[in-house]
């Protein structure tokens, strides 16, 4: 279900910080890093609170006294987050919540939604490929100079104005 994680974050994202200098490529790959996990056949680490909240401490402490380094690598971290909402990991105690749930260090099988391709995921990836008409046309990526900076830089320029 790549669409579904990397577009809905990348629209939902934009949408809610509204910051035309986030760098929305980074974004996604946070997004879809977990899918790394699940094409092993299993949920684990990527997939709890506790690996995104680390990386996000990791990015502030050790970007400390360099702004651009933690502001370039910032959306990684939200990236991972915005995942286990898609995902609904959220709903599933045992890996959200580890290391506090005591959870054993293999991880657990496939959860219900990010690796079912009939007709769970095909309904979640056409979603992702209507989020993507929809943010195409409000991001304003018809114009060249905005498909530009989202290509070059990540940046989704008309986001900040609208």
């Amino acid at each position: 279900m790549f669409l579904w994680f990397c577009v809905s974050s990348i629209v939902g994202i934009a949408l809610i910080f509204r910051s035309p200098y986030l760098d929305y490529r980074l974004l996604a790959v946070g997004s879809i890093l977990p899918l790394l996990e699940t094409l092993a056949g299993f949920q684990w680490v990527f997939h709890t609170l506790f690996f995104g909240v680390f990386v996000l401490m990791s990015i502030m402490l050790l970007g400390k006294g360099r702004r651009k380094i933690q502001r370039k690598l910032l959306p990684i971290p939200i990236g991972l987050l915005t995942h286990l909402i898609l995902d609904g990991t959220w709903t599933q105690k045992e890996i959200f919540w580890w290391p506090l749930t005591g959870r054993d260090l293999m991880g657990a099988e496939v959860g219900r939604l990010e690796f079912s391709f009939m007709p769970t995921g095909i309904i979640f990836e056409m979603l992702g490929i209507l989020f993507a008409f929809y943010g195409f046309k409000k991001f304003a990526l018809r114009e060249q100079v905005n498909r530009v900076a989202f290509i070059k830089r990540g940046h989704l320029l008309a986001v900040g104005g609208n």
